[in-house]
């Protein structure tokens, strides 16, 4: 209980350059009464308590026959219209009673035991493309010097992006106030910054985030100009100094107009507790469903988590096999022959995969992006963040989208 931490705005900002995005939950809620508007934009969940909580729901919940511990040995596809039938060993709570081995049959088996999952590797029939974005994702948890205010950071560099993102309230224990830190980069800065001395990495750590928005690198860069005869490099200067007052303009004027000025993030203190890297991959099925079989979640699809989409995209998968099989049973098909549960099946298939492909091409296309050193690529970036940041209809469609309330094609 309480081990939630809500935001009501997010800044993003560039390294090398002067725009900025801020979204806020008024994004959420143009078309909102005011009994449904929203007042947080989203919410760092810790993951232990979540799934902690489900596990209490599944327990205290009448109408499901829970068996745990229990592991799955065995799978064995239907034929025709008969049942998947599934062998398992179930666990022993008390180290006097041996465990035992069942099976049993079932209309469906959801798959969601994770981006490793058995279920997937096991059946066969589920090809997956993947491949790794040559990041490691660096992460803690910081104390820092004064409130967050309710605002999720995160400044993006050409390695990747590092994020600032608030915690559940610890005040009760201390006068000290926590934040988690999630830091994408290289493999080899990942090793570099992992062996820092706690000191070290703090004031890497305050060197990023406490950088501001900055002028743009040269739109062409000085030795081409000096190359040129004095006619040309002074053309090309003003091109230059041209493409800067447009950005810093953009900036200037987005601020003004949604009176949300740069926000300088809390300085980091220390840090709390161990530290972690691992990388970061993509992994993705080409089918969702097969016979009496569905994935969900990480065990369909596993993506870069720069935007935080990871547990909202499994999420919407469980929200839309639940709305198409309830829709099969309410039907009168059913689920127990095979044309109302394929039916189901597919159109939750062609749902999600639309929608989770286009979020992947999304942070895919976001990756690229901000990965770039090419300076007129660049410019382009700065002078696309501002348009979003102060066109409200592009703005708000993006932070629905992303909270799930649309999806991508609606």
């Amino acid at each position: 209980s309480g081990r939630i931490a809500p935001y009501d705005a997010m800044q993003v900002w560039e390294s090398d350059g002067p725009a900025i995005l801020n979204f806020t939950h008024d994004d959420l809620n143009e078309k909102a009464s005011n009994a449904t508007k929203n007042e947080v934009l989203g919410a760092v969940i810790e993951d232990l308590p979540m799934v902690a909580s489900l596990w209490d729901e599944l327990r205290s919940d009448g109408a499901v026959d829970l068996i745990s511990p229990a592991s799955i040995k065995k799978i064995v596809p239907p034929k025709n219209d008969e049942k998947l039938e599934i062998t398992f060993e179930r666990g022993s709570l008390s180290p006097e009673s041996p465990s035992t081995t069942e099976t049993i049959g079932t209309n469906l088996l959801i798959a969601a035991d994770g981006g490793n999952s058995f279920v997937r590797r096991t059946l066969g029939i589920f090809p997956t493309v993947s491949f790794g974005y040559g990041r490691q994702a660096v992460t803690c948890t910081v104390a820092i010097d004064s409130s967050i205010q309710k605002i999720a950071f995160q400044r993006f560099q050409p390695n990747g992006p590092i994020a600032l993102l608030p915690v559940w309230d610890k005040s009760s224990s201390g006068d000290k106030i926590y934040a988690n830190i999630v830091w994408s980069t290289t493999p080899d800065e990942a090793k570099e910054l992992m062996a820092l001395s706690e000191g070290e990495f703090v004031e890497r750590i305050n060197n990023l985030l406490q950088s501001g928005p900055t002028a743009s690198p040269p739109l062409i860069s000085n030795e081409f100009k000096d190359a040129m005869p004095k006619p040309i490099s002074d053309a090309l200067n003003g091109v230059d100094m041209v493409s800067q007052t447009i950005s810093s303009s953009l900036t200037m004027s987005g601020m003004a107009e949604r009176q949300r000025g740069f926000a300088v993030p809390p300085l980091v203190t220390e840090i709390v507790g161990r530290t972690f890297a691992f990388d970061l991959n993509l992994m993705h099925a080409r089918n969702y469903v097969g016979p009496r079989v569905a994935l969900i979640g990480d065990a369909a699809h596993t993506l870069h988590p720069m935007a935080g989409q990871g547990l909202n995209l499994g999420m919407g998968d469980v929200e839309c096999i639940v709305k198409n099989l309830k829709q099969a049973v309410e039907s009168g098909m059913g689920v127990g022959g095979t044309a109302g549960l394929e039916y189901a099946l597919q159109q939750y298939e062609s749902e999600r995969q639309r929608e989770v492909v286009a979020t992947m091409g999304g942070i895919q296309f976001l990756h690229g992006v901000f990965g770039t050193t090419f300076s007129p690529a660049v410019h382009a970036r700065s002078v696309g963040m501002n348009i979003i940041n102060s066109a409200g209809p592009i703005r708000r469609k993006l932070v629905q989208v992303a909270c799930g309330l649309q999806g991508i094609g609606n």
